[in-house]
């Protein structure tokens, strides 16, 4: 089950690709009897291909008033919560979301004596929802994006680093968030690291990036 609008797996120019790759992973691989991915789609269409190849089942959750975020959210807890009842042979959850919202839910999978694996981006995932699943893993890691030692990479400075992180996801139309916005960095400079720059956390770089006109809040 994808949360879609917290794992966004956007500036990649073969989404179809990655996504094969993660679901032929060892962790997920022969274990997927339901495939859904949950969005307002009409954000995403650039996704709506790749996801549909990749046998995805793309559930529609409009964004409606001040909490957008929070249709997808229910939206997806409800479904998981039906297939406990409605498929009792299910016994292993996958979910894609690093949202500590869920950790409610994965609490509750296993009262009902289901496994629950988290996957998503381990910088920006919610430390509660690593502790509650039974295992948690790196999307990047599953889908063969490690960061590798043998491969030496120069480090950017990083202000040219976001602003050539807001071009690229500018040009794939890709979701305004911080912490995609750090993802996307890290994707170009594997060395980026806020701390580097001074700022105790990302949300402090972020502002300073604003400050100078790099980026808009």
């Amino acid at each position: 089950m994808i949360d879609f609008d917290n794992v966004t797996m956007g500036i990649r120019s073969d989404l179809q690709s990655e996504l094969r790759r993660l679901l032929q992973s060892d962790i997920i691989k022969g274990k997927v009897a339901v495939q859904r991915a949950y969005a307002d789609w009409r954000r995403y269409p650039q996704y709506i291909v790749p996801l549909s190849e990749s046998s995805i089942d793309l559930i529609f959750a409009p964004a409606h008033g001040a909490n957008k975020k929070n249709a997808t959210d229910i939206r997806l807890a409800i479904d998981a919560l039906e297939l406990v009842f409605t498929r009792p042979e299910i016994g292993t959850f996958i979910l894609l979301s690093g949202d500590s919202d869920f950790s409610s839910l994965v609490l509750k999978l296993k009262e009902y004596g289901k496994y629950v694996i988290g996957v998503g981006i381990r910088e920006s995932s919610s430390d509660l929802l690593i502790q509650n699943c039974d295992e948690y893993y790196s999307y990047n890691e599953l889908a063969g994006f490690t960061k590798t030692s043998d491969v030496e990479y120069v480090k950017r400075d990083p202000w040219e680093l976001v602003v050539e992180a807001v071009k690229q996801m500018t040009a794939h139309n890709d979701v305004m968030r911080s912490d995609r916005l750090k993802q996307v960095m890290q994707e170009i400079d594997p060395n980026f690291d806020e701390k580097d720059a001074g700022f105790s956390r990302f949300s402090k770089f972020v502002i300073e990036a604003a400050r100078r006109g790099l980026i808009t809040l």
